[in-house]
This record gives C-alpha cells, sequence and structure tokens, in this order.
C-alpha cells in the first residue's frame, strides 16, 4: 500500500502494530485519513479479515464517510470482497447489533422497540399516574433527559439515587425526587413492553458484555482491532463498552483532540482522553500536529489561547501554507453595529477576493446572537443559512412569546391561542381543546370567544379558561392604556412587554421545555433579546398620528409584529433561493462548528460575557472548556480570521458596556491588526496596511448604499 501522501507521524499510527494506540490528532490534522490508512493497511498489508476490525464513530454520517475512504483504499488493491463484514458504524448501531443477537439473556426479544421522544414521554406519563405524581407538575422532557444521563454514566435505578438528588443532575429538589421515584418504574414498563430507549442501548449492551462471559468472550474473538473516531466526546458508559470489547487483545486505536473536548454538559468525559496512558497499559501515543487548513498566524493564535489551560496534552499546530494574512480585531460601538460590519464586510470580501459566500461563516457563543446577523445579510441581500441551530423567529420560545403579543393585539388570532393556551401547561387536555375547537367550527366563532364560554362546552375547564381568558384582556386593557411620553415611543411598550412576560409566566412555558437549566438560561436569553428587538421600533417610523395617541402602544405592538412577519416571510423566500443556488454565508454556533472550516471566518461577540459565557463567569467555574470553545472558533478559519466585538450592547434601550474576551488578551499582540469604527487602531501594528483597507471599505461603501436603494 502507498504511503507516500502521509506525512511521518500519519504513517507511524498506520504502521503501529499491537497494543493501545492514542493519536493525538490536532484540528485540521488529517485524522479521517489516518484512520482510513490504518484499517486499509489492516486488511490490504496485514490480511486481517475485515470482520475482525471494528470502526467507532458518534454519528452516521463520519461512520459513512470513513467507510467510503477505506472502500477507496482496498478495492485498489484487494477488491470490493475483502471489506465482506467490515463494521464501520455508530456506537449505538453497534449496541443495536449486540442487543439483538444476545438480548434474550437480559430478558429481551429480539424484536424489541426502540422508543422515541414521544414515546417516552407517553411511558413516563403512565409511570407518574401509576406512582401518584402530578405530572402537570414537571417537564416531562427534563426527567428524561436526566435519566439518560445517569445511563450515560452507567448508573441504574439503584444506584442513581445520590447523582438525582445531589448536584450533579443540576435538578431542583422536586424534579430531582421525581426522578429518583420513577426511574425504576420507567425501567420497568419499559422491559415489560419489550422496549428500550435510546440510552438503554448503551446501557443494555454494557450490561450484557459485563455479565455474560460468553458474550463478552464472543466479541473480543472476533474484532481483533477496535478503532474510535472523537474519542474525546466519550462518555463512561462508552467508556466502559471499549474497555469490555478490548479485554483480551487490547489493540485499541483511539483518535481525537483533548484541546476540542467541548461537550461536558452532553456527558462527554474528556479525563478519558487526558489518562489514556494510565488506564491502558503499554499504550503508545502519537501527535498529529501538522495541520493542513490553516495559515501559520491563525495556529499559532490557536497556540496561544490553547497552552493556557492547564490539564492538556502539549502539542502545537503548524503548517507549511506560510504566514498569511494579520488576524483582524474590530471593535464597534454596539451590537447592530457590529452586525453592519460583518455584513458589509462579507460583502466587500466577495466581490473584492471574487469569493462565493459559501466561502464565509459568522460563529456565535450562543443561538441569541444571531438575529442581528440575520437582519443586516437580508438587508443586503445576502443569502445564508443558519447550522446547528433555528433561524431566530422559529425558535419555540420567541413564537410563542410573539403569539401572547398578537392575543393582546389581536384576541380572536387563533393560530397564536393555540399555540399557547397550554404554554405553560394549564390543564388543557386533547379532548377539551378538541371540543372548543369543535365548538368553535360550529359556530362560526373564535376559539377565544369559545373560551369565553367554555362553562357551556366543556364544563371541567371553565375555571382555567376563565383565568386565561382574564389574563389576555388584562394585558389588552394595558396595551391600550400605553401613552407616548416622548423619546424613541418604544420604552412604555418595552416596559408593558417586560411586564407580561413575567405575567404571561413565558419563563415557566421554558422551563418546562427544558432538559437542564442551562437550556432554561440560553432559551431565556432569546427571550430578552426579542424584547430588545421590540425596544428597537421607534415611533417616528410608523405612522401613529392615523390612530391616535389612545391606541399608540397597541399601534406600535401591531407594528412590530407586522415585521416580524415580514421578516420571516423574507427570510423563507430567501432560503430557497439561496438553498437552489448551494451558495449561502453559514451562521452557526462554535459547538455546531467543530469539524467544519471555512475561508473566511467572523468569530463575532469576542468579549467577556459571551466568550467566556457570563455563566461560567457567575459562577467562577473552570475556563477550560469555554477556551476551547475559543480554540475551535479559531481553528476553522483557513485563509482569514476576523474578530469582532462590542463596546455596547443595548438593552431595553440602555448601553451596557462591554470588554474584550480574556481569550484575546492570550493571543499576542503582533498577530492582530485591531481598528475601532472611527479608523482609530487598538493598537496601531501596521498604518499602511490599515489605510488600504480603509479606502478599499470606502470604496464599496457606495456599491452597498445602491444596493440597499434599489431594494427600496
Amino acid at each position: 500500500m502507498n504511503l507516500s501522501r502521509l506525512n511521518t507521524r500519519q504513517r507511524e499510527a498506520v504502521l503501529h502494530g499491537e497494543g493501545p494506540l492514542l493519536i493525538l490528532a490536532g484540528a485540521g490534522s488529517g485524522k479521517t485519513s489516518t484512520m482510513a490508512y490504518r484499517i486499509a493497511h489492516l486488511i490490504s498489508v496485514r490480511k486481517f479479515p475485515a470482520r475482525a476490525i471494528l470502526g467507532l464513530s458518534f454519528t452516521n454520517k463520519a461512520a459513512a464517510e470513513l467507510k467510503e475512504r477505506v472502500t477507496g483504499l482496498v478495492t485498489q488493491t484487494c477488491g470490493q470482497d475483502a471489506l465482506k463484514e467490515l463494521t464501520v458504524s455508530t456506537f449505538h448501531s453497534l449496541c443495536v447489533k449486540i442487543l439483538r443477537a444476545y438480548g434474550h439473556k437480559l430478558g429481551f426479544q429480539n424484536n424489541f422497540t426502540i422508543m422515541d421522544a414521544s414515546d417516552q414521554r407517553d411511558v413516563l406519563k403512565q409511570v407518574f399516574k401509576n406512582v401518584r405524581i402530578d405530572d402537570r407538575k414537571f417537564d416531562l422532557d427534563r426527567i428524561l433527559f436526566q435519566i439518560g444521563q445517569a445511563k450515560g454514566r452507567f448508573l441504574g435505578p439503584a444506584h442513581a439515587q445520590d447523582y438525582f438528588l445531589g448536584s450533579g443532575s443540576q435538578l431542583p429538589g422536586d424534579y430531582g425526587i421525581a426522578a429518583a421515584t420513577s426511574y425504576e418504574h420507567y425501567q420497568g414498563q419499559l422491559k415489560a413492553q419489550n422496549a428500550m430507549d435510546f440510552d438503554d442501548l448503551l446501557f443494555n449492551a454494557v450490561t450484557l458484555l459485563e455479565t455474560f462471559k460468553d458474550v463478552r468472550e464472543h466479541y473480543n474473538q472476533r474484532f481483533k482491532y477496535v478503532l474510535v473516531d472523537e474519542y474525546q466526546d466519550t462518555n463512561p458508559a462508552q467508556f466502559k463498552l471499549l474497555r469490555l470489547l478490548t479485554e483480551q487483545q487490547q489493540n485499541l486505536c483511539v483518535v481525537g483532540d483533548d484541546d476540542q473536548s467541548i461537550y461536558a454538559w452532553r456527558g462527554a468525559d474528556p479525563t478519558h482522553i487526558l489518562e489514556f496512558a494510565h488506564q491502558f497499559k503499554d499504550a503508545r501515543t502519537i501527535t498529529l500536529d501538522q495541520n493542513y487548513r490553516s495559515t501559520t498566524t491563525i495556529l499559532d493564535a490557536a497556540n496561544s489561547v490553547i497552552s493556557n489551560n492547564k490539564h492538556r496534552h502539549p502539542k502545537k499546530l503548524w503548517s507549511e501554507r506560510g504566514e498569511g494574512e494579520p488576524i483582524q480585531e474590530m471593535v464597534l460601538a454596539d451590537d447592530r453595529e457590529e452586525a453592519r460590519y460583518v455584513a458589509e464586510e462579507i460583502f466587500r470580501l466577495a466581490k473584492e477576493q471574487k469569493r462565493r459566500w459559501s466561502d464565509f461563516a459568522v460563529l456565535y457563543r450562543s443561538n441569541t446572537q444571531s438575529r442581528v446577523f440575520e437582519e443586516s445579510l437580508r438587508l443586503l441581500r445576502v443569502p445564508y443559512k443558519i447550522v446547528g441551530g433555528y433561524s431566530f423567529l422559529e425558535r419555540k420560545e420567541v413564537k410563542n412569546t410573539l403569539a401572547y403579543w398578537r392575543l393582546a393585539s389581536n384576541p380572536d388570532d387563533d393560530a397564536s391561542l393555540r399555540r399557547v393556551l397550554n404554554w405553560p401547561a394549564r390543564g388543557f387536555g386533547k379532548t377539551t381543546l378538541e371540543a372548543l375547537g369543535n365548538e368553535a367550527f360550529s359556530s362560526g366563532k373564535s376559539l377565544y370567544e369559545t373560551l369565553k364560554r367554555a362553562g357551556e362546552v366543556v364544563p371541567r375547564a371553565a375555571g382555567a379558561a376563565a383565568q386565561f381568558v382574564a389574563l389576555v384582556e388584562s394585558a389588552r386593557l394595558e396595551l391600550a392604556a400605553l401613552e407616548n411620553n416622548g423619546g424613541s415611543g418604544s420604552e412604555a411598550l418595552v416596559r408593558w412587554a417586560q411586564q407580561w412576560v413575567e405575567k404571561f409566566s413565558i419563563k415557566k412555558g421554558i422551563e418546562e421545555d427544558c432538559e437542564e437549566p442551562a437550556q432554561v438560561a440560553r432559551k431565556w436569553e432569546n427571550v430578552e433579546e426579542l424584547l430588545h428587538a421590540l425596544g428597537q421600533v421607534r415611533a417616528k417610523d410608523v405612522a401613529i398620528e392615523e390612530t391616535g395617541a389612545a391606541d399608540f402602544g397597541a399601534h406600535l405592538l401591531r407594528e412590530f409584529l407586522a415585521r416580524m412577519v415580514l421578516d420571516a416571510q423574507d427570510s423563507e423566500d430567501r432560503e430557497k433561493d439561496a438553498e437552489a443556488e448551494r451558495d449561502q454565508v453559514t451562521l452557526l454556533t462554535l459547538h455546531g462548528a467543530k469539524g467544519l472550516e471555512y475561508p473566511v471566518v467572523f468569530l463575532v461577540g469576542a468579549e467577556d460575557g459571551l466568550l467566556p459565557h457570563q455563566r461560567t463567569l457567575d459562577e467562577k467555574s473552570d475556563l477550560g472548556e469555554e477556551r476551547r470553545l475559543c480554540y475551535v472558533g479559531i481553528t476553522r478559519a483557513r485563509d482569514h480570521l476576523l474578530l469582532t466585538r462590542a463596546k455596547n450592547r443595548i438593552r431595553y434601550g440602555k448601553p451596557v458596556p462591554r470588554y474584550r474576551s480574556r481569550f484575546l488578551a492570550e493571543i499576542p499582540e503582533s498577530m492582530i491588526l485591531a481598528r475601532d469604527e472611527s479608523g482609530g487602531v487598538e493598537p496601531i501594528f501596521d498604518k499602511k496596511a490599515r489605510d488600504d483597507h480603509e479606502q478599499k471599505v470606502k470604496n464599496y461603501l457606495a456599491e452597498i448604499r445602491a444596493r440597499i436603494g434599489s431594494k427600496n
């Protein structure tokens, strides 16, 4: 087999013989190629049968890519037949195969059902009924998530009490008690139905291998070599599975990067990759540190940042691509100016350098940051797509908050009423909603009008219906009473909205939807961002005088809601066109960016409070994972990296000062060309380069303005 395309370290990894091997694969170092060549070498050169090799990954896409590369390498020399019975799959797919074959030893038939999320909720709801827990008081998905986390830690019902009731699960007391009480009964219900949920697949496969020596020996004898991708993302149950599968041969090859371990919140344990040499006797470590993606400047910046993490394998990425362009840091007045700058810079670079829109990515720490960038890109008609999250207006908590505001503006909006009548839960069951809907249809009245006389239709719902109607009517009266006391005109409306976000119990609705407190915080940030957007509406932009001062608040709210609808429609049309072209700017979170790369990357919101996140700072938590997120963001860039931040972020109409991310301070100043919106430099590194850049910007501003003008 020709290994000339590989570098020295990659060849060492491919040619490694017996025993455990850790391949520390830095960002962009060719880890997939190395894994593919190693598997192909085992089959083509060392003549191991394909059925003796097991390749594991975390996603079907990654597994398919690895298998495709192996197929291309092996068929060149040995033909397609040499790949018969090669197993390259996800952890969970492997576990299904094991359980189909031997699950009867645990009391399952081989036709067991794998429950989806809806099935799980139904089972847990029945369990709550059986143990006399009121399911209306709990978010079932939140409890199911923590039961899944317990299984990922290989904690069965008998050993999970401390986890649920302690700080590990981060569940409040009543949720912890409910989870601890229901876990055993939930598992009993699944067993009785010959069913498993997603997390059971791993848990039960490990239990099977651990309990039955004959099964364990069977798989040890079959799989002589086991290879694992993204090892830094394994949880305790996956680690246990690997130990059991390699008990005899110890031919375990794991590939990963501790510097890209960013999923601790999902149960991943980075100590697995950090302590591999201690956990597997005579383990060898090979570091792939040659990067084939980025310029030297970008890599030096990434190395400088990540070197500040204490617990890591030492490695320093390098490249033969050359120094490249300096990293740019742009300091803007506020978040809207930041978004405007990014959109205009993307537009300019696309024209000047003849780049495709798909060459650009905008990376942010939190989904809530995307809205202003979407608006600015839409203004310039730049096609974009949201990856790893929903468009801002498509997020449930945003849609539902808008639905409440629409009801205050127009209570006969049936779609909005259906969306929020039972969010948060108010006891309106499916049967009740169907009865009310049928009556509304037959009487020709709106659902809201029917709700007012719910006692005639569904007597048991009379109390809950009356409370909801009173809530909406109160919101409408207060909205109608708003007056314009000068200023932008939106301050009074924002105050009204803030009060009614609380009175409508929107945060409770979010809590019912979430699996963990961190998710609640992220979704609540989106509601706050929506309030911020409401504060951007100006009385001078709408024809208030046509309705009179008494209707000021309602009119301003209707204007805002109309803009939201139009924005959403524009977004849908834009996405259809862009999808057809398949040439779009990518907007995504740092978590979603892992494994991807782009010629030009904008890492936005480079401020303390965003990166690192405010929760980490407030809780005085270890900054290690936040720093790894920053490292992931930096190493997504091939050619150009642009860092942006705001001096202030407007919240509820008031500027809140922001400060440069401490991670940027870890990058040597000589690598960064820093500027602010006035053209000032912070500090001055290269005046000529800066002046040239500013002149190019001015040259394109006229074209940009003309483009905007053509839209109007």
